[in-house]
């Protein structure tokens, strides 16, 4: 269920013009009626998938027009129309049409006020910014060269009481911190269940699995501790090798694609230059420059990410970290997925950010939309770190993008690609997203001498 190279064929076309439009009731009829035609598995395939691409948009654009106006109105001081447009326009609000009309993300304001220069300083309800102790620890990082944390956090699922479907079996999988360069002493410390299986920590995307009946109330949680310990890498143009390696410059599909825009746009960025570490340095600053963040779709509602990402010029982090992995195995740099959670003593979350490998410097790091959110804010020393070095703030559960649990999972997960926050499913069907909460709670955060 988690092999999806079907994507990288076409829908119909009468199917894609009602899909763009928005009808969303004919699309499905459409696909029901081509299901009763003399078609190739792949085409079923891709039309079994866009039916649920199709739930999922339908649960990501909530809000009309008129509706969105309203919600920002309440928030941002003498709000206008005109202003509304300019963010759709601007790919601050992202927006489809739902029967003809446009209609928002559901968290397009939220993403507004988070990216826009100025819709922070008219909120009718300011926001208090967190202490920022990024700029104090990247300091400490470049004087002293290296720095470790211990952190001790809790996560897990909690199945919504309405959903909760007494005595029958659940399946459950949680990300764990998996063995990566920056973290080390990982430790199980408690569950809520016995688990079935606990995969390596060197699986690509590691996880703790759970089968139990459900009871009612049911809440699926691990708390774990390890250690992140990072290293400055000052990246000087000069000592780069000659000979580089080759591993993981190829497609991985069916997002990893070379596809010929982008293969155009690379040779658009990199022009004539030959040294990896100057072309890899391009990249970043082209998508930190260009790519306007923003909170997207779900992932499985893209057909190809890299893609819709350059060709829009907007993403959130995966997306932007999936384009610049993705131009730089065009180009013949190696580079591979890191995702999991921030946690930092204000804040937990997930992030995606990337990795790549130049000699003799090895495996180092890129996060461009950190990146791109320090040059925003004209912060071009916290810019220039995110290329080659990562705070110590990271959970480490994904090296590799689009991989399968151990054991795998039955049905299509909510996020085919990542995971951050965990999977459930009854034996019979998926369990959706808006059917349980996620946990995610810091229990200590301290600096190690």
């Amino acid at each position: 269920m988690n092999r999806l190279n079907f994507l990288m064929i076409d829908l119909p076309e009468d199917i894609n013009r009602l899909v763009t439009f928005g009808d969303f009731t004919k699309a499905l009829e459409m696909i029901d009626l081509y299901m009763t035609r003399n078609i190739p598995q792949i085409l079923k395939d891709r039309l079994n998938f866009e039916k649920d691409r199709i739930r999922r948009l339908k649960q990501d654009y909530i809000y009309s027009f008129h509706e969105a106006l309203s919600l920002a109105r309440e928030q941002i001081k003498d709000f206008s129309k005109e202003e509304l447009e300019s963010l759709k326009d601007g790919r601050y609000a992202d927006w489809i049409y739902v029967d003809g009309e446009i209609t928002f993300h559901k968290r397009f304001l939220q993403n507004s006020i988070r990216v826009h220069p100025i819709l922070k300083t008219r909120l009718i309800k300011p926001e208090e910014d967190g202490s920022d102790i990024l700029d104090k620890t990247i300091e400490e990082i470049i004087n002293k060269g290296h720095i470790k944390y211990f952190i001790h956090i809790k996560t897990g699922l909690r199945l919504k009481d309405k959903f909760a479907r007494k005595g029958e079996k659940i399946r459950v999988h949680l990300p764990l911190p998996q063995r990566a360069q920056q973290i080390r002493n990982i430790n199980i410390l408690n569950t809520s269940h016995k688990p079935k299986l606990i995969s390596h920590e060197n699986h690509p995307q590691r996880t703790i699995y759970f089968e139990e009946i459900i009871k009612g109330e049911d809440k699926f949680t691990v708390e774990y501790s390890y250690e992140s310990h990072v290293k400055y890498n000052d990246l000087i143009v000069d000592n780069v090798s000659k000979n580089q390696p080759t591993f993981y410059t190829e497609e991985y599909l069916p997002h990893i694609r070379f596809t010929h825009f982008l293969v155009e746009l690379a040779k658009e960025i990199v022009e004539e230059e030959t040294n990896p570490l100057i072309k890899a340095r391009k990249i970043y600053d082209y998508i930190t420059q260009n790519v306007q963040y923003s909170y997207v779709r779900q992932y499985a509602a893209i057909t190809n990410i890299p893609e819709y990402a350059a060709s829009n010029l907007k993403g959130d982090c995966g997306v932007q970290a999936i384009l610049f992995i993705t131009l730089c195995r065009i180009v013949g740099i190696p580079a591979r997925w890191q995702s999991g959670l921030v946690v930092n003593p204000d804040y937990i979350g997930c992030h995606d950010w990337a990795e790549f490998y130049i000699e003799p410097y090895g495996w180092v790091f890129a996060d461009p939309s950190f990146g791109g959110g320090a040059l925003r804010r004209g912060n071009e020393k916290r810019w220039n770190f995110y290329f080659g070095n990562l705070d110590p703030f990271r959970m480490v559960a994904n090296s590799e993008f689009h991989y399968n649990f151990s054991p795998e999972k039955k049905f299509l997960r909510q996020d085919p690609y990542d995971n951050q926050e965990g999977e459930m499913e009854y034996l019979d069907r998926p369990i959706f997203y808006d059917e349980y909460e996620v946990i995610q709670k810091i229990v200590e955060i301290s600096k190690m001498e």
